[in-house]
């Protein structure tokens, strides 16, 4: 897993798994301590292949660090980019996908309380 900062957007890549094994080590790289200006949490799960229940725990606990943290500055949004179909059908069925943006490869965010919907 590599995490970078750019104008704002903290990126998460090369995250290859979500489930029991490694949702404690995502959680202390990314919930500890969010930097100063961070407006946005990108995590590419263009990798992951399977969520489970713990997986999806720590993408919750994250969304609850980011609005924590994000009051002090004015709100910090969550994107979940490129999930391939089974995984975005687990964030779905647990009827997550109304807590974060989620977007495909070039396609424009989707869902959660910050995404911009057409009208």
């Amino acid at each position: 897993m590599d995490i970078s900062r750019h104008n704002g957007t903290l990126r998460v890549t090369g995250l290859r798994e979500l489930h029991s094994a490694s949702a404690q080590s995502f959680c202390s790289a990314l919930g500890i301590s969010l930097p100063e200006g961070v407006r946005t949490i990108e995590i590419d799960l263009s990798l992951v292949r399977d969520v489970d229940s713990a997986g999806l725990g720590a993408l919750v606990s994250l969304y609850e660090t980011a609005n924590t943290h994000g009051r002090r500055q004015g709100g910090i949004a969550v994107r979940l980019t490129n999930p391939d179909p089974p995984v975005l059908q687990i964030i779905e069925l647990a009827r997550l996908h109304h807590l974060f943006e989620i977007a495909a490869t070039g396609a424009a965010p989707t869902g959660g309380p910050l995404a911009t919907k057409p009208e």
